[in-house]
């Protein structure tokens, strides 16, 4: 007569490593064939996209983009690929995470790119940037409250495509320069119009009369101070000298 092993199941025997392996094994069946129904069921079909962002313009066309997916299983959606699509579509916007929710929907969360400036392009083409000079669509989609100050750059715009970092040492000084200014007094931004170089200075045009200001490098803070203290004084045309101690000096703009 046969009699069972009365031998128990010693952890780190020979026996012990087969029934662990035939386990793990018919774990992992059990879960990929239990993941495979998932993605074949019509339970798990999309219905629903959720955009959660500061751009109601910019939301709507996410929602719009991504109604292509609907009625497709929830766990056959590359929640890799997709992001990096929005990405290339929409270069306004710094990152994007979509997650799978409960109810058969999506939710997608972003963070927009803070354009710094404008820079405009020697052929007139212009697009905004950031503050690292990383080249963005000139599209607002409603969610810019404040007109932005051009940068005046010598460049051709055919060298550059959108998603670049732009390197031009001249196009970085300018844009280093309006940081100093924004950072002294952040409302003034309002009252520059553009920013160029002129005999390797840095100049502004106010947005008002179009008068070129040059406020040199120094107690830069201070200047802008004397300059609004006078700004309702000058008449149009000029140039506007704050580069000497508590004084301005004017004459008429010749360049």
């Amino acid at each position: 007569m046969f009699k069972a092993s009365n031998r128990r199941l010693v952890r780190g025997s020979r026996r012990y490593f087969i029934y662990f392996f035939l386990s793990l094994v018919l774990i992992i069946l059990t879960t990929v064939g239990t993941f495979e129904i998932i993605k074949r069921t019509d339970l798990l079909k999309l219905e629903k996209v959720q955009v959660v962002g500061n751009s109601n313009e910019l939301n709507y066309r996410l929602e719009k983009d991504l109604g292509k997916y609907y009625g497709i299983n929830l766990y056959q959606l590359d929640l890799v690929e997709i992001p990096d699509t929005l990405l290339q579509s929409y270069p306004i916007i710094e990152d994007i995470s979509i997650k799978r929710r409960v109810h058969n929907r999506l939710k997608v969360e972003y963070t927009m790119e803070s354009p710094f400036a404008i820079i405009n392009f020697a052929d007139g083409k212009n697009y905004y940037i950031n503050r690292d000079l990383k080249l963005l669509e000139r599209v607002n989609y409603g969610y810019l409250q404040k007109s932005l100050p051009i940068i005046s750059a010598k460049l051709k715009s055919d060298k550059y495509r959108i998603g670049s970092v732009i390197q031009d040492s001249v196009t970085i000084a300018m844009a280093d320069y309006l940081s100093i200014v924004l950072e002294e007094k952040p409302d003034f931004q309002d009252k520059i119009s553009d920013l160029f170089v002129h005999n390797d200075k840095i100049y502004f045009r106010e947005i008002f009369r179009g008068n070129i200001v040059f406020l040199g490098n120094e107690n830069i803070g201070n200047k802008i101070d004397l300059f609004m203290s006078h700004f309702s004084s000058f008449a149009s045309g000029l140039f506007i000298d704050l580069s000497y101690k508590n004084q301005i000096v004017t004459r008429k703009a010749d360049f």
